[in-house]
């Protein structure tokens, strides 16, 4: 079982993190840290705690700074080749409650006994909000964001992920599946949660197992419902913003479209049809976008800003999507 953690310029917390992976009671892991070209003590902190633990590996490329998603990508392929069975994710600066891996791996087993050996698997848990000196600020992610991971079925995340990468598992088949991840998606999660709602499973433990640091630094980072809405009403900025993730979420989901197609999955009746759907909406005339996606059953499930999703939709021209779009 193998754990990737990405780093950049982490000196501050990931000391914490790695010794909070080290007193796991599930024992039997190895550590896999790529590094993108910090300039603190980052990669000292982490080679000396590998010297005391074979079970932490600092990796070394010529990549040079690929930004997180980049990051987590080349992770990922070295966790292919380490032969990885069972593929954790981690952040530099969170802290692992000591029952993480284990209450994990074992809803992971438990989904394996009722699935194919070869379907794709993703397991993911709701994580404690806390601040840099982990203070809670909320004990459930998922009510923080209103988001309802538990029931978020591939038409929701289409257009909104609710996985979040350090608090997520996947078996080997997934892995197989979402690699190489192209450089085009928002982010590695979102892409993992896509294909496996489309083409396996999808299994929410409704326990907070991570305490989910927030410090300034983040690269996403937790953001109250509130304050979300708050700032969409008085940013035109974040306007833009949204409608930025919105476009790269329909070209995501041609990507998706084109990955499960190539690699000929089994998908059950309309899955392929749903994404598609998705995927060339802004062929269909603006005011007509809405009630396709209504009877295609795809849509946020936060219905309170799910109106500010529709009519940002319906304002967006037809147009060639380019990377970098966001």
């Amino acid at each position: 079982m193998v754990i990737a953690m990405a780093t950049y310029n982490g000196a501050r917390f990931v000391s914490e993190q790695i010794r909070s992976i080290q007193d796991q009671t599930f024992r039997d892991w190895v550590l896999l840290v790529r590094d993108d070209g910090s300039r603190d003590e980052t990669c000292r902190q982490i080679s000396l705690m590998a010297q005391h633990d074979a079970r932490i590996r600092l990796l070394a490329d010529d990549l040079g700074n690929q930004g997180a998603i980049g990051n987590f990508a080349a992770l990922m392929e070295a966790a292919l080749k380490e032969r990885a069975d069972y593929l954790f994710f981690s952040d530099q600066d969170d802290v692992w409650l000591p029952e993480k891996l284990s209450t994990m791996l074992a809803a992971m087993k438990e989904m394996e006994s009722r699935e194919k050996s070869v379907t794709p698997l993703l397991v993911h848990c709701d994580l404690e909000v806390v601040d840099e000196r982990l203070k809670v600020i909320s004990e459930s992610f998922a009510n923080y964001s209103r988001l309802s991971p538990a029931t978020a079925d591939l038409g929701v995340l289409l257009c909104q992920n609710q996985v979040t990468g350090c608090a997520c598992l996947i078996n080997r088949r997934l892995l197989e599946l979402a690699c190489p991840v192209p450089s085009e998606v928002l982010m590695h999660d979102w892409w993992l949660a896509l294909l496996a709602a489309a083409s396996g499973k999808v299994g929410f433990i409704p326990i907070p197992l991570v305490k989910y640091r927030q410090h300034g630094g983040n690269v996403l980072g937790a953001v109250s419902f509130g304050l979300r809405l708050l700032r969409l009403l008085k940013s035109p900025h974040q306007w833009q913003r949204h409608i930025g993730v919105i476009k790269v979420g329909i070209w995501q989901s041609g990507l998706l479209a084109e990955r499960i197609s190539e690699r000929k999955c089994k998908l059950s009746d309309g899955v392929l049809e749903q994404i598609y759907t998705y995927a060339r909406i802004l062929e269909i005339a603006p005011l007509k976008r809405v009630l396709i996606l209504r009877g295609d059953e795809i849509g946020k499930t936060a219905l309170r800003t799910g109106w500010v999703f529709y009519l940002l939709l319906t304002l967006l021209k037809k147009r060639k999507m380019r990377k970098g779009d966001a």
